[in-house]
């Protein structure tokens, strides 16, 4: 009976031990991002930046990524990331389950539209956004 115990003890502390080192990992790479120059981090998520645009049109949250308190990338489809860097620094960014874009009509406006961050119970953060580059993958020409 103790042998059962002491092996189901190693067991969970084998178990535990792992979650920690996938959380520590995870905890590296967030921080790695955040403290990296923006083009560096972008370079290691396999993107560079485009020309900055006005606005986007015709979108919809497919994904997003948040890259620091500053910037995130939201893809509008499978195949078209943009990169949306704050007016200033979004805290609650970093931990966000979701992400909201307020806009007019179907079209995002650099300078006029912002990052939602829901914040339950009934808050949540609004970040004015700054300005909007295409991303295009490392490598690639032109679409």
């Amino acid at each position: 009976m103790k042998k059962t115990h002491y092996l189901m003890a190693l067991i969970w502390s084998y178990a535990l031990l792992a979650g920690c080192a996938s959380m520590e990992q995870a905890s590296a790479e967030r921080e790695k991002l955040e403290t990296e120059p923006l083009p560096q981090a972008l370079a290691s998520l396999g993107y560079e930046m485009e020309a900055p645009v006005e606005q986007v049109t015709d979108w919809s949250l497919y994904n997003w990524q948040a890259i620091n308190q500053s910037a995130l990338i939201i893809w509008v489809d499978a195949f078209h990331p943009y990169l949306f860097t704050l007016r200033e620094r979004c805290p609650d960014l970093m931990f966000a389950q979701a992400v909201g874009v307020s806009n007019t009509g179907s079209i995002i406006n650099a300078n006029f539209d912002a990052i939602v961050v829901p914040n339950p119970p009934g808050g949540g953060q609004s970040c004015l956004i700054d300005a909007i580059y295409p991303l295009k993958k490392t490598g690639e020409t032109g679409q």
